[in-house]
């Protein structure tokens, strides 16, 4: 009875250790380099922001604080100002796509079109690879 109990319990844990391994999911990289994907953090994330706005010949800083330019596009699409945009760009939109929490991203840029302006991106959890 012993034996037999103890065979029970060996073949449970056997079943039951793929279901736990693929529920740990290790962290995860980028695509592949020919994907176009980096993996970025929330300043890298920022910045190229920045130069997607500078690009777009929008001025995001004068001096330490945000440019009029920049408050003045940022109320015009519905953030009030300079501040609310940044704060959407480095929390709410971030938050959406950093799903395991690790403060890490893939970030891609996108083909720049009349309607995908330079400081449009994609970006995807690093978890995504997996």
């Amino acid at each position: 009875m012993r034996r037999t109990a103890t065979s029970l319990v060996v073949l449970a844990a056997l079943l039951l250790l793929p279901a736990s391994v693929a529920a740990a999911r290790p962290r995860a990289g980028c695509p592949g380099a020919a994907s176009g994907y980096d993996l970025v953090d929330q300043d890298v994330w920022w910045h190229r922001t920045v130069a997607g706005f500078e690009a777009e010949g929008i001025t995001v800083y004068d001096g330490s604080d945000f440019s009029a330019e920049f408050d003045a596009f940022a109320a015009d699409v519905g953030f009030g100002d300079g501040q609310g945009l940044y704060d959407f760009v480095w929390v709410e939109q971030w938050i959406g796509i950093d799903k395991n929490d690790d403060l890490y991203v893939c970030m891609k840029d996108r083909p720049i079109t009349p309607g995908n302006p330079a400081y449009f991106f994609n970006g995807v959890d690093n978890t995504a690879a997996d």
